[in-house]
This record gives structure tokens, C-alpha cells and sequence, in this order.
């Protein structure tokens, strides 16, 4: 039996290559950020919606989708919300805020 990893006493297990750890990067060097979803920019009108940022939340995470953003356009009385959502399905996204009583007037594919 020619086995060399037997002969020489180490690891009989292969390791799959996701096991085995990376190389180090360069001191200073970070590695890219990985965003597999792409991100774009909402823009929702209130219409008398109650808790408007807790519904907002609540559907992007039941969408699975990320909020990366929130902004009103006044301090306490926003009439419109800004947001940054990263998702691969922004149009489940979208009907559900318009079933929730949001109108949406912008929705624009900024990246990935």
C-alpha cells in the first residue's frame, strides 16, 4: 500500500478547499466587500400610515431584503421616506408597501 500521507503521519482526511484557510492579505488591505444583492434607492410618499418606520422594517425583512438607509424629509413630520434597500426581488418589495397604504414614487437600481 503506497500511501504517502500515511507514511508520513499526516492527515488521512481531505480537505475540502473551503476548509482550508486563505491566505493573509497584505497589512493595510481589506478585501472587498461582498454585496451579492443590488441595491436600490426608494422613495415612498406617507399617506396617513401609523408607525410608518416599524411597517417599512417590517416589510423589507419579510422580503428579505436589507435596509441600508432611512430618512424622512422633515424631523418629525416626514411626508416622504429615502430609503436604501438591497434585495434581489424589489418588486415583491414594492407591491408590499403599496398594500401597506405607501405610494411609491421612485424606485432607481444604483448598484451592486
Amino acid at each position: 500500500m503506497s500511501n504517502p500521507a500515511w507514511k508520513s503521519g499526516g492527515d488521512l482526511a481531505p480537505q475540502a478547499d473551503s476548509d482550508r484557510r486563505r491566505a493573509p492579505l497584505a497589512r493595510g488591505v481589506r478585501p472587498p466587500p461582498i454585496h451579492p444583492s443590488p441595491l436600490y434607492s426608494v422613495v415612498i410618499a406617507l399617506c396617513g400610515v401609523a408607525h410608518a418606520i416599524d411597517v417599512i422594517r417590517d416589510i423589507v425583512r419579510l422580503h428579505r431584503g436589507v435596509l441600508e438607509w432611512l430618512s424622512g424629509n422633515q424631523p418629525r413630520h416626514a411626508t416622504r421616506m429615502h430609503l436604501r434597500v438591497r434585495a434581489e426581488r424589489i418588486y415583491d418589495i414594492v407591491t408590499a408597501f403599496e398594500g401597506a397604504g405607501f405610494d411609491v414614487v421612485r424606485v432607481v437600481a444604483t448598484g451592486r
